[in-house]
C-alpha cells in the first residue's frame, strides 16, 4: 500500500492537486528527512528526465546531500519516549479497540501513568527522555505496516519508539516555565510537574 499511496501523491503534486487525507497519510507514513512534496517536486521530478548533463548532475548532488543528512538522523540517538494519547485520540481509540481499555482505564490515569513512568526513568539514570502524541489514523497504518491488529497492546510501545526515531517526539522534562506535555497550556511546574525534582533549566 505505500508504494501506491507515494505513487498517488506524486501524481497529485504534479498536477497541483490540494492535499487530501490519502494524501496526509502518506506523509505520515514516510520517515525519510525531505518530505514528499519536497521529492515530488514537479520541478525535480522533470530534471531526472533531462538530458542536460548540469541538471543531472545537479540532481545527484542533492541526492547525495539528502543521504548525508538521513545517515546523521540515523545517527542520532532519539528519545526514550513514552506514549501520549491526547483525550480525543484516545476516547477514539477505545472505542475503535475495546481490548485496549485495559490499557487505559481513563485519560486522567492515562496522564499520570506517563508522568510516573517518567520520573522513574528518570531517577534510574536513563537519559534522552521524552514524550510522544500518538493519533489513531498513524496507529492504524503503523499496525498495518507490521501486519498486526491495533488491538494488539504489545504494538503500542513499538508505535512509540518509531514515531520517536521519527523526530516527533517532545523532550521531558520541559523547559522551566514551559507548557506541560500534556496539552493542558498550563505550565509544566503547575501541572504535571508538581514536585518534580529532575527538571534543570534549558
Amino acid at each position: 500500500t505505500h508504494p501506491l499511496l507515494y505513487g498517488r501523491h506524486r501524481v497529485r503534486r504534479m498536477l497541483g492537486l490540494p492535499h487530501d487525507e490519502w494524501d496526509a497519510l502518506a506523509d505520515t507514513l514516510h520517515t525519510m528527512p525531505v518530505s514528499l512534496d519536497e521529492l515530488h517536486d514537479p520541478k525535480r521530478v522533470w530534471s531526472l528526465g533531462s538530458e542536460d548533463p548540469a541538471d543531472l548532475e545537479a540532481e545527484i548532488s542533492r541526492l547525495r546531500a539528502e543521504l548525508g543528512a538521513y545517515r546523521e538522523a540515523l545517527s542520532r540517538p532519539f528519545p526514550v519516549a513514552m506514549l501520549h494519547w491526547p483525550a480525543g485520540e484516545l476516547a477514539e481509540l477505545i472505542e475503535a479497540y475495546p481490548a485496549l481499555s485495559c490499557e487505559y482505564p481513563s485519560y486522567e490515569e492515562h496522564l499520570a501513568s506517563i508522568e510516573a513512568a517518567l520520573r522513574e526513568l528518570a531517577a534510574s539514570g536513563t537519559p534522552n527522555l521524552g514524550v510522544v502524541p500518538g493519533t489513531v489514523p498513524s496507529y492504524e497504518a503503523f499496525a498495518a505496516s507490521e501486519g498486526a491488529s491495533p488491538a494488539d497492546p504489545t504494538l503500542l510501545p513499538q508505535y512509540a519508539t518509531t514515531l520517536a526515531a521519527r523526530g516527533l517526539a517532545v523532550a521531558w522534562p520541559p523547559p522551566r516555565g514551559a507548557a506541560c506535555w500534556c496539552g493542558s497550556q498550563r505550565p509544566y511546574g503547575e501541572c504535571h510537574g508538581v514536585g518534580e525534582t529532575v527538571a534543570t533549566d534549558r
